[in-house]
């Protein structure tokens, strides 16, 4: 080897030393990328599961929004008295209701809703107090002691509410007059306790049924029915103690029968 190829090849080692050096520092340095993409993968795959239960908690949050706020405002109202045995206390049994309403009712039964002789009778119509429920097997008429005892219950049972400072609803009366054409109508649809000789036929005798209750306005505070039939079988025991009133509770019909004494 001549003495120009030994300076060539001193002068180009240190430069082949650098270039294979420089190789073997870049792979070093790219090594740790692989790691890095993984652990960008898991964070998306987190995200991806999280997600879902948040939006099922905003439709949650959104069915429970009554009035924007995010919360309901919606209020019972519990009435701190004991149920009554209604069943015992109010036992005053048909024969009762039927023997009374001949004495103080109509003398005879009306045949027909059209031959009803409304001069003897009083129109039971809607009022503060009162709400008159579907008539399908009876009409608004009741003799005027009827008429005026069906309002004072009424009006106990309101004046009781507000005295309680409980939520004010309304009666609901279901049933009143029945001619002989309704109880025969009756007796057809499959009701038991049409009778041919009922107290309704007599003007004296009223149903007030005790599941459902009216209100001229809804609020955010309200009561079961269950709870009223508290307050109105107090106004009711007060009637009937009164000597005013007969009173049958109804199971199947849920309602009380009542009789005007008057």
């Amino acid at each position: 080897m001549t003495k120009k190829q030994k300076a060539l090849i001193v002068l180009l080692t240190p430069f082949v030393l650098g270039f294979l050096l420089g190789i073997l520092v870049g792979r070093g340095c790219s090594g740790p990328e692989k790691p890095l993409a993984e652990e960008t993968v898991a964070t998306e795959e987190v995200v991806e599961q999280e997600e879902p239960e948040a939006v099922e908690e905003v439709v949650e949050d959104v069915a429970d929004d009554v009035d924007g706020t995010g919360e309901s405002t919606a209020r019972e109202i519990i009435y701190d008295a004991r149920r009554m045995a209604y069943a015992s206390i109010f036992n005053d049994i048909n024969e009762l209701h039927l023997e009374k309403a001949k004495e103080v009712g109509l003398a005879t039964i009306p045949e027909k809703r059209d031959v009803i002789d409304t001069k003897k009778l009083v129109k039971i119509e809607e009022s503060d107090y009162l709400t008159i429920d579907e008539l399908r097997y009876s009409v608004p008429y009741l003799t005027a002691g009827a008429a005026a005892e069906l309002q004072r219950i009424a009006k106990a049972f309101n004046d009781s509410l507000v005295r309680k400072q409980l939520p004010v609803y309304k009666l609901v009366c279901s049933s009143i007059l029945r001619t002989e054409e309704d109880v025969t109508r009756l007796r057809k649809s499959g009701n038991p306790n049409a009778s041919d000789n009922s107290a309704h036929c007599y003007g004296t005798t009223f149903d007030i049924t005790y599941t459902k209750y009216d209100r001229e306005e809804e609020t955010d505070e309200f009561m079961q029915p269950f709870e009223l039939t508290k307050v109105l079988g107090e106004v009711l025991r007060d009637e009937k103690n009164a000597g005013r009133i007969l009173v049958k509770y109804e199971k199947k019909e849920h309602c009380f029968h009542i009789t005007s004494c008057q």
